[in-house]
């Protein structure tokens, strides 16, 4: 199942002295730690879309399930080290753990779920633009030019 990464799967990542710094209020602006969020999730998708052997949602916010967790260890260790805070080994660790795995994924040692059963719901499975022109054929051949 693809699905979009919430705040409570940024927060199940954190452990108990990382989560008092991000201690919640209803006041607080969110926004840092979504576009955090984002940038992970994208950065996974990357990879899944570099591995080219799975099916992609083509809404850029969804991820598999599988790498939920390991997008927001991503993000994790990125929000506390833009806060100058110190990273703990096991934070560290998460970071390393998922950044493995995503570079795994690149290269197609590990395949994510597919996207999906219906192929107009994914997206194309190559990047790479297709010719809209085709070259005119050749008046002479190799055979033809002797001589000229």
């Amino acid at each position: 199942m693809w699905r979009k990464p919430t705040i409570d799967d940024f927060y199940a990542t954190l452990e108990s002295d990382e989560a008092a710094l991000f201690a919640r209020n209803e006041n607080e602006d969110l926004a840092p730690l979504e576009r955090q969020m984002a940038m992970a999730v994208s950065h996974a998708r990357g990879f899944v879309r570099s591995g080219r052997k799975c099916r992609m949602s083509a809404d850029e916010a969804l991820l598999p399930d599988m790498l939920i967790t390991p997008a927001m260890d991503y993000a994790a260790f990125n929000i506390l080290k833009r806060l100058r805070r110190n990273v703990n080994d096991s934070r560290t660790k998460a970071y390393e753990r998922a950044c493995s795995l995503f570079e795994k994924i690149g290269q197609g040692l590990i395949v994510p779920e597919d996207y999906g059963e219906d192929p107009s719901e994914v997206e194309p499975a190559s990047s790479l633009a297709k010719a809209s022109i085709m070259p005119k054929p050749r008046a002479l051949g190799r055979c033809q030019e002797d001589g000229i």
